[in-house]
């Protein structure tokens, strides 16, 4: 029933948003959306057989995205040129002595600390020397001040770039392969974490994972190909490949932890 009432309330948005946009002829976004919200979406606009829209996250690889939605008197191209009107993107470079010190936790955690909610940001890319936060372009300012004024990135030099600037990095993996009996989702977290089943159930059930952005909280959820695991305090994984099967009958199964 929650998960029922999540996607009403995104549907419900979405029909304001097209609505806005045909009535008053006008360029129209959302704030960021996840995969599982984005899925939604993406079904519905082709259900009512909309055509002008587009999502974008500022780049290609970007996994948070925006939805826009123009009226049929602009082309893709004219709503691509006006995106830095929308998102920005605030560019962090750390001093010698800071860099390879901070990771994704630490500048998403900072960002938390200043009020907004999370839907308000978009990626942030991190390499050892530098890092990009894609954000709404009317909270850009707002980070890149607060940001300033910490103490972690005081000696940061912080700018306010567009998303065409950004440069970004191969994202890095590690590759391990796991073997489980069963596809469901509480085999696969065993697995990967290196818990017991009734370990696995516990984090499950207390909301502690999602898979492809979705809170998941039933254990016998079958795995496929594709998802994207999120287990709290154990990280983020793909699950790229289903492999043979070994002679004690466990599926082999490969999988990418983002680094």
């Amino acid at each position: 029933m929650e998960n029922n009432s999540e996607e009403k309330l995104i549907l419900a948005r979405l029909n304001d948003k097209i609505k806005y946009c045909k009535t008053r002829n006008k360029i129209v976004n959302t704030e960021f959306l996840n995969m599982y919200q984005e899925n939604i979406i993406r079904k519905e606009l082709e259900r009512l057989k909309e055509k002008n829209y587009m999502f974008t996250g500022g780049f290609s690889e970007a996994e948070s995205k925006i939805l826009i939605l123009y009226p049929e008197k602009l082309s893709k191209e004219i709503v691509l040129n006006s995106l830095s009107n929308i998102i920005k993107a605030i560019e962090i470079i750390l001093p010698n002595e800071q860099q390879g010190k901070y990771k994704h936790k630490d500048y998403l955690g900072t960002i938390m600390q200043f009020g907004l909610v999370r839907e308000r940001i978009g990626d942030i890319v991190v390499s050892n020397e530098d890092a990009y936060i894609i954000a709404l372009k009317e909270n850009v300012q707002y980070i890149a001040d607060s940001l300033k004024a910490t103490t972690k990135f005081k000696k940061s030099k912080i700018n306010i770039i567009d998303v065409n600037e950004v440069e970004v990095k191969p994202i890095e993996f590690e590759e391990i392969k796991i073997t489980a009996h069963s596809l469901r989702l509480d085999n696969i977290v065993a697995e990967i974490g290196k818990i017991s089943r009734n370990e696995s159930y516990k984090l499950i059930n207390s909301e502690q994972v999602s898979v492809n952005c979705k809170i998941e909280t039933r254990p016998s959820k079958l795995i496929e190909k594709g998802d994207i695991l999120i287990i709290r305090r154990k990280g983020k994984f793909i699950i790229e490949d289903f492999l043979n099967i070994n002679r004690k009958g466990k599926q082999i199964i490969k999988i990418k932890k983002y680094k």
